[in-house]
This record gives C-alpha cells, sequence and structure tokens, in this order.
C-alpha cells in the first residue's frame, strides 16, 4: 500500500468489467451519433464516414491528442467578460530538455512558435494562427478521451459561429487504448519511468540488494469546467480506470495536503512482470518521442539487466544507469525522433 494512497478500483472486481463496459457504450453513441453539433451548426444534419475522416485520418493525431490532454491548453474567449474578443489558441508545455520536440512539432506541422521559459524550466508551443489552430483541431477531433473534450468542443463551436463553418463534434474516442498512439502522447506528457534500488534486510541483517522498475501515470481527479454527461463527464475516473484496466493493474486515489489546499489525484502504477510485458508491447508499438523516450529506453535496459539472479557486474551496471536517471541526466541524445511521421 502506498503512502497516502487508497485503492479505488480493483483488477480483479467484476464491476469494473460492468463500468468500463457501460462508459464505453455511452462513449460509442456519442461519437456515433455526434451529439452536441445541432448546438452549433443548424444545418450540418448528417456527416458522412469519408467527412468526419478527413478531419482527423493521420496516425499520429491521436499522439497529439494525448499530449494536448495531458500537457496542453485549449484557450477560447469567455463571451461573458468584457476582455477584447480572440480567436481560439492552443498552448502546449514542455519540460525544457524536451525543446527539440516541441521544435519538431513547429517545424514539421508548421504551426506556432516555440516559446523559451528557460528561467522556469520549460518551453511553450504557442499555435494563434487561424489556420494553424484549424490544422490542429482536425487533427485530435475524435481522439480527445478526458474532459479536456470539453475546451476542443468549446472552440469548435466558437469557430463555426464565427465563422460559419461545420466542423464536427467528435465525440470521446472509445476504441482500444492499444489500437492508437494516444497513450504515448498522454504518458509524454503526464506519465513517468521509475528505478528504485534498496537493500532487503531480515532482522537487521542484510540479505541482498534488490531493484524495482515501476511505471506511474498521476492526474488530477477533476477537469475544472462542467463537462456534460454526453461528452464524458468532468472526473479523470473513466479514462484512468481504462489504463488501470490496460496495464491490469489497481487504481488508486492520492491525497496531497499543503498549507491552504488539498489536491486530489488518480494514480496508475505498473509494478508487476505482467503488466511491464503489457507496457513494452505497447511502447514498442508506439513509441514516446519526448525525453522519456530515454528513460524509458534505460528501464527496459534496467529489467533486461535484472532477468535472473542479479550479477554484481550488472548491479553496478543499473547504479550507473540510474544515477543518469530522470532528472539526474545531463545529456540527451534526440536522434529518435528521426522516426516521428506526420502522416
Amino acid at each position: 500500500k502506498r503512502k497516502n494512497c487508497k485503492v479505488l478500483i480493483n483488477k480483479n472486481q467484476k464491476i469494473n468489467k460492468l463500468t468500463r463496459e457501460s462508459s464505453i457504450l455511452k462513449r460509442c453513441l456519442l461519437t456515433t451519433n455526434l451529439l452536441g453539433v445541432q448546438a452549433c451548426i443548424s444545418d450540418f444534419n448528417c456527416i458522412s464516414r469519408i467527412q468526419i475522416r478527413k478531419y482527423s485520418n493521420a496516425s499520429f493525431a491521436p499522439y497529439l491528442a494525448g499530449l494536448i490532454e495531458g500537457d496542453g491548453h485549449i484557450a477560447v474567449h469567455n463571451k461573458n467578460t468584457q476582455k477584447k474578443e480572440y480567436r481560439p489558441k492552443i498552448i502546449i508545455a514542455f519540460n525544457i530538455n524536451d525543446k527539440p520536440l516541441a521544435e519538431k512539432l513547429s517545424t514539421d506541422l508548421n504551426v506556432g512558435r516555440v516559446i523559451d521559459r528557460s528561467s522556469a524550466g520549460h518551453v511553450l508551443l504557442q499555435i494563434l494562427a487561424k489556420k494553424e489552430v484549424l490544422k490542429i483541431i482536425n487533427l485530435i477531433n475524435g481522439h480527445m478521451r478526458t474532459p479536456k473534450i470539453e475546451a476542443l468542443h468549446r472552440a469548435i463551436c466558437w469557430i463555426n459561429e464565427k465563422d460559419n463553418s461545420s466542423i464536427p463534434l467528435l465525440g470521446i474516442d472509445s476504441s482500444s487504448l492499444n489500437s492508437n498512439s494516444w497513450l504515448a502522447g498522454f504518458t509524454d506528457a503526464d506519465g513517468c519511468f521509475g528505478i528504485t534500488i534498496y537493500d532487503r534486510k531480515k532482522n537487521g541483517v542484510f540479505l541482498r540488494t534488490s531493484v524495482q522498475t515501476s511505471f506511474r501515470i498521476e492526474v488530477k481527479q477533476n477537469y475544472l469546467r462542467e463537462v456534460t454527461l454526453e461528452q464524458g463527464g468532468s472526473s479523470f475516473f473513466n479514462i484512468m480506470s481504462e489504463i488501470a484496466g490496460f496495464f491490469t493493474v489497481n487504481l488508486y486515489t492520492r491525497t496531497r495536503k499543503t498549507e491552504d489546499k488539498v489536491f486530489y489525484a488518480y494514480v496508475v502504477v505498473a509494478h508487476n512482470s505482467r503488466s511491464h510485458i503489457i507496457l513494452r508491447n505497447y511502447f514498442n508499438n508506439y513509441p514516446l518521442y519526448s525525453s522519456k523516450y530515454l528513460a524509458y529506453k534505460d528501464w527496459c535496459l534496467v529489467q533486461d539487466l535484472h532477468r535472473g539472479s542479479l550479477s554484481k557486474d550488472n548491479l553496478e551496471r543499473i547504479k550507473a544507469i540510474k544515477n543518469e536517471f530522470n532528472t539526474k541526466k545531463k545529456v540527451f541524445d534526440f536522434s529518435h525522433l528521426n522516426s516521428l511521421q506526420f502522416k
């Protein structure tokens, strides 16, 4: 049992399957019926599957949707304010070490500009131009899986109203997580790989040194705005329980307190061999592109070195890897970005 965490969903509970299937049914209904479109487009009553696919037919699109749902912000002018009206804009935050990825996205997609905020430890990909925002919206539309779909729909409604356009409000993606790159994008935003080295003792007597690898995704429990049931609701419970189910592990809740605030989060931790096999198969098919790709490769190497009995030489190699892992890493090779294709 992890500190400040409690099991919310047990992987063996039968009710999970029913809850998940009901959730998927609702999502399918939303996607099929394009709920909400009529509220924005009175004369757009019939959309063929071919017309829908033209908006988001790129294999890279689910990755981009996951990345934006993790570390992106879709800003839409509030009609109830007196502030100067602005068009919808999209901003994606990256760790300073991931500046090459931000620049790759900006250059190859021909959108936005990268703003360096090194003093704050990050960079921003800021997308403001009308055509560029539309390009991103058309890519990710139909691939969203979290309550942030509300912001996308709000942006589409604004554009449809102001530009007299007819972009459909596609619903939550109900396909299997294993069917596309969405989870890779979401992991590049909110995932974390861990390596732990510790001494096993019994009655104070040293037995052996052990190594444990883990993967973790933690997100806040609720989206700040109201989200309709047709959009999936404002809780991140559905998607996090789906991720937990995919890795066959439990879903946890976590409470973190500061002096004047309390933060609530959902946590998924893949910590056993079964979940690691699933994870490795997935990321080998749908690779990461941030510096977490490098962490993932080191993480896999540690697992391979730890197979069977742990030799002294392999333990020393693992210690060396851990000493240059995650925040301790100073040299980054982004040659893996050469495989990133926008098609």
